[in-house]
């Protein structure tokens, strides 16, 4: 018996592109376990797959890190890994269905930019880049 997809429905409504670039945030970083970003990591999980096994911790929610130590944590992440999280943070900021699931993930969006001295993308700006050329 089919139970479904593990990718919760909300994600289906995205272009291939930007369900690819929260993909490749999901597992987290290569070269570190920093304590924060893995909070983050999680919650992403828990927020765009449907759990098939609920006593592990692989999708725990954890209380939220503050910016100064996700910003410390950061630090030792690659910067490969860090640009797959920022994207995926600023398409679920835009894009998930709940308001209070966009705000949590605007926050860490617009702080990782701004910790690069970058500016975010608008969302315009990021459906342009991630549209599907297919």
């Amino acid at each position: 018996m089919s139970k479904g997809f593990v990718l919760q429905e909300w994600m289906g409504e995205l272009p291939w592109k930007q369900q690819s670039v929260i993909l490749s945030s999901l597992r987290g970083p290569d070269t570190s376990r920093p304590a924060s970003v893995k909070v983050i990591t999680r919650w992403l999980r828990g927020i765009t797959q449907n759990s098939a096994d609920p006593s592990t911790d692989y999708m725990k929610k954890l209380p939220f890190p503050s910016l100064e130590e996700f910003q410390r944590d950061l630090e030792y992440c690659t910067m490969h890994y860090y640009a797959h999280l920022t994207h995926a943070l600023g398409i679920i900021g835009y894009n998930h269905p709940k308001k209070e699931t966009r705000e949590i993930a605007n926050k860490y969006y617009s702080a990782m930019a701004e910790f690069l001295h970058l500016n975010p993308e608008t969302k315009e700006q990021l459906n342009k880049r991630l549209e599907d050329k297919v």
